[in-house]
């Protein structure tokens, strides 16, 4: 083979070789691989995976806008009517009930929210119904009920209105208000037991609204000496409006 015919293979085969070499170092730092112990190779990762993407945030439900966690600090206020009953909730024809007449009810609570389904709260209960007449002489007496209670709340947590129940224990003090001669009704303070049903709508904010009917079942009271009507136990119907903190 003659000189000039070798020049002209190896020359363009020498410019070609370089050319690939170049190429090669280029996407070797662009994008590394990395062999394994068997010889294999790892293809590079792709740096939009490894992006840090927020995760999904829980909702709020408090007043102070943070989110929805257990257990938070609840209010509330609530006010309706009531009406005393002897010998069933709903007897109100019998005992003190047949002598006194409808009347306002009223509370406030506070407590604390331990998870979706249950909650204590402190509740004050303010009651007041207007006696008859009959039971009283030149003028007219009515039965003022202050009390304190501790009620345990047991929510069924669905997303939108919520049926509960609740029990709870404390003293109920009531005394007669108003002015006469003289009457039949006397003063009482016992331990009596707030035992009920409601539903909740929940609203923004870590509000809600609701209703409840409550049976307070009292013990030993005596609201006369007249064993007749002596006896009573309250029976009220309530809106209730909670926030939670």
């Amino acid at each position: 083979m003659s000189i000039r015919r070798f020049a002209s293979l190896a020359i363009p085969f020498a410019i070609l070789s370089v050319n690939g070499a170049a190429f090669a170092q280029d996407d070797s730092s662009s994008t590394p691989v990395t062999e394994t112990s068997t010889g294999g190779y790892v293809p590079p990762a792709d740096p939009a995976l490894n992006e840090t993407r927020p995760g999904p945030s829980r909702p709020s439900c408090t007043w102070s806008g943070h989110p929805c966690a257990y257990p938070h600090l609840v209010m509330g206020v609530d006010g309706g009517f009531s009406h005393l009953a002897e010998s069933n909730p709903f007897g109100f024809g019998n005992g003190v009930g047949s002598i006194t007449s409808y009347g306002p009810d009223w509370g406030a609570r506070v407590g604390a929210e331990f998870t979706p389904w249950f909650a204590l709260e402190a509740h004050y209960i303010g009651m007041w119904q207007r006696a008859d007449a009959s039971v009283s002489v030149g003028g007219r007496r009515g039965l003022l009920t202050n009390a304190g209670a501790l009620e345990l709340r047991f929510t069924a947590p669905l997303p939108l209105i919520q049926p509960y129940v609740f029990v709870g224990g404390g003293v109920y003090s009531t005394s007669v208000t108003g002015s006469s001669l003289s009457t039949q009704l006397t003063s009482s303070t016992e331990f009596g037991m707030p035992i009920g049903v409601g539903a909740q709508v929940l609203l923004p904010r870590g509000l809600s609204v609701g209703a409840e009917l409550t049976y307070h079942r009292l013990f030993s009271e005596s609201f006369a000496a007249n064993e007749d009507i002596g006896g009573g136990d309250p029976l009220s119907v309530a809106a209730v409006l909670r926030v939670r903190l």
